[in-house]
């Protein structure tokens, strides 16, 4: 009789495992036939591969969810509306789906916000969503969410998940490491310089090759060099001059070392990147600039000349420029047609440059990636909370891309975004749009993941560098020296 009971108890067992395993299996392939919950079984799959965040998170229609989001205040309104009324905007739509869920947010400038976050990741009190340019570094916190969960090789109808052939494949490479995704990428900056190309063909630049394919130092020396013989005998109140750049911090050579391909001060193993031939190589060549009376004098305060030497046709090149330029030509268009601003006599065809490269570098272009990241803090909020929060992060992301495309020189992460021009009345060419969707397409990001480098090369910058390039630009200190002692100042950091 024992015998036949174990019998029995082990037949039936066996017909409920079976039975629970057909259902996990029926369950897994239609998903909806199971609420959302701690024991789906595409939660479990979730949870073993490591993801304590993914769709099949149970949210609880009782409970009152707080959502914090820290976003840039972009100082842009279009018949009166701006940034908090498109935030509004989302937050009301999300409300439809989500009514016990508040959003409360912070808008700070756009300098700041980068700060911001990472002093509160430090102190382990970030908001529910960031919304600025994407920091990997900010990953080894251990409190970014991975949003790999939410996004899918392909369309699927059965869970609300974005399918990654929606995303600039650059965008979704600039937001990941170590095989997971961190943050919805919303749109693209390409690194850019801009030019009046007009100046630019008289001086024999072939000016949509170059925004195609780029150009080298030599291109741009040679340009130089044309101008200056055009203007043989022109009183220098009348001048026109090859480059007006930046003088102010380090943002020139940024973009030049970016260009050369040594977009970070420090590599992944902490040895300097900034020094030997591809640092003096930049240097060099702002200096054969300068020798070839290519910058307007005092060198040293040019920047403080630079819109007003530009719009009034005496500047071939200014750089760096940010997504606000095109904001910036907009703006000036408007107050020219309108009759409050004076376009002057002269004709500036503006327009958007790549940075120029090292002589026989083939140079790739730099861009930024701005994101939506989702944090969780251990013991403060849970996946409920982030779930809800990955989802606003998403409608913040496109809502945010599709509103600024309008505004500024970006280019919207989904590729279904970019409608034709996106915003690029101001510039009737063309040639603009390949230049921004191919950079964008083809660039790069800046990537410090280490938190420690990325402070290392903060302090380099504003310690060493910045300094230096004051002496640099005022003719104190030769690119040799520069990278000597460049180098000197990484070496005791060290120590």
């Amino acid at each position: 009789m024992p015998g036949k009971a174990l019998k029995a108890a082990l037949v039936i067992l066996i017909i409920l495992l079976s039975g629970i395993i057909i259902y996990a299996i029926v369950v897994f392939n239609r998903p909806e036939l199971m609420p959302p919950g701690f024991y789906h079984p595409r939660a479990l799959l979730s949870q073993l591969k490591g993801y304590s965040v993914h769709p099949w998170v149970r949210i609880d229609p009782t409970k009152q969810y707080t959502l914090k989001v820290w976003s840039t205040r972009w100082p842009m309104f279009r018949d009166g509306y701006g940034y908090d009324d498109l935030i509004d905007e989302v937050i009301e739509e999300f409300q439809k789906t989500y009514f016990n869920v508040d959003v409360e947010y912070v808008l700070l400038p756009l300098d700041d916000v980068g700060k911001a976050i990472a002093q509160a990741v430090e102190n382990s009190t970030p908001p529910d969503i960031c919304m600025a340019p994407f920091d990997p570094s900010l990953v080894e916190s251990g409190l970014v969410v991975p949003i790999n969960m939410f996004i899918c090789d392909k369309p699927r109808e059965d869970i609300k998940a974005t399918p990654a052939a929606d995303f600039e494949l650059s965008s979704l490479k600039a937001v990941s490491c170590n095989n997971r995704l961190w943050a919805w990428p919303s749109w693209i900056a390409v690194k850019s310089w801009a030019g009046n190309a007009e100046i630019l063909r008289e001086a024999g630049i072939d000016v949509e090759r170059v925004m195609l394919y780029g150009w080298s130092y030599e291109d741009v020396l040679s340009m130089v060099d044309t101008l200056r013989v055009r203007q043989a005998g022109i009183p220098g109140q009348y001048r026109k001059y090859g480059l007006v750049l930046d003088t102010a911090s380090t943002h020139t050579i940024d973009t030049l070392m970016e260009a050369a391909g040594r977009e970070l001060v420090f590599s992944p193993d902490d040895s300097l990147m900034w020094q030997g031939e591809a640092l003096k190589a930049s240097l060099s060549f702002l200096g054969d600039v300068r020798e070839r009376k290519g910058f307007p004098e005092p060198v040293h305060m040019m920047s403080e000349k630079m819109l007003e030497l530009f719009w009034t046709g005496r500047a071939a090149v200014i750089g760096p420029v940010g997504p606000g330029f095109l904001r910036h030509v907009r703006e000036r268009q408007d107050r020219v047609e309108s009759g409050d601003l004076f376009s002057g006599k002269e004709t500036v065809e503006p327009i958007l440059l790549p940075v120029p490269h090292p002589t026989g570098f083939i140079g790739v272009p730099c861009i930024t990636v701005h994101a939506a990241t989702v944090f969780m803090c251990p013991g403060t909020s849970g996946a409920d909370t982030a779930y809800l929060s990955v989802r606003l992060a998403e409608m913040l992301t496109r809502k945010e891309a599709l509103w600024l495309a309008g505004e500024l020189s970006i280019v919207p992460a989904r590729c279904e975004d970019r409608k034709p021009g996106f915003g690029l009345s101001a510039f009737p060419d063309g040639a603009i749009r390949r230049f921004l969707v191919g950079g964008a397409t083809s660039g790069k990001m800046c990537r410090n993941l280490s938190f420690m480098t990325k402070e290392r090369e903060r302090i380099l910058k504003e310690q060493a560098i910045s300094p230096m390039m004051d002496e640099f630009w005022r003719g104190v200190i030769s690119p040799d020296e520069f990278d000597r002692q460049l180098t000197a100042f990484a070496e005791k950091t060290v120590e």
